[in-house]
């Protein structure tokens, strides 16, 4: 996985104009992709650098929108717990259509195997 392509990424997503305060939410996303990938995956592909910015995206997004609750709202402006929610929504999306992709190069610990007696 490249990390420069990542923080272009997670840039892209967040909408931050840097990703260098964030390395070390990268750095934990990269390693959350690697443990999920097949052994025989190859992990220099492009589509899990999408998946790794889109975690570090959803990483960011759930400590903000946390932060952001806190806030006051004023008489006549709308509650900002509803933009957090709408972020975050987007967010965990993101990551769902990411890891749809990557399916063919992440493990698959849900499955279940179970028999039935006839």
């Amino acid at each position: 996985m490249n990390l420069e392509m990542i923080g272009s990424l997670f840039t892209l997503f967040s909408g931050e104009s840097t990703s260098a305060p964030y390395l070390p939410l990268l750095l934990s996303a990269m390693q959350e992709v690697r443990e999920q990938l097949r052994p025989e995956a190859d992990g220099s592909e492009v589509r899990l650098c999408y998946l790794t910015a889109a975690i570090a995206n959803l990483r960011y997004t759930q400590i903000f929108g946390a932060r952001d609750k806190a806030l006051a709202t004023y008489a006549g402006t709308v509650a900002r717990q509803t933009d957090a929610e709408q972020q975050l929504r987007f967010a965990k999306q993101l990551v769902i259509s990411y890891q749809g992709l990557c399916a063919d190069l992440l493990r698959d610990d849900a499955f279940i195997f179970a028999g039935i007696k006839g």
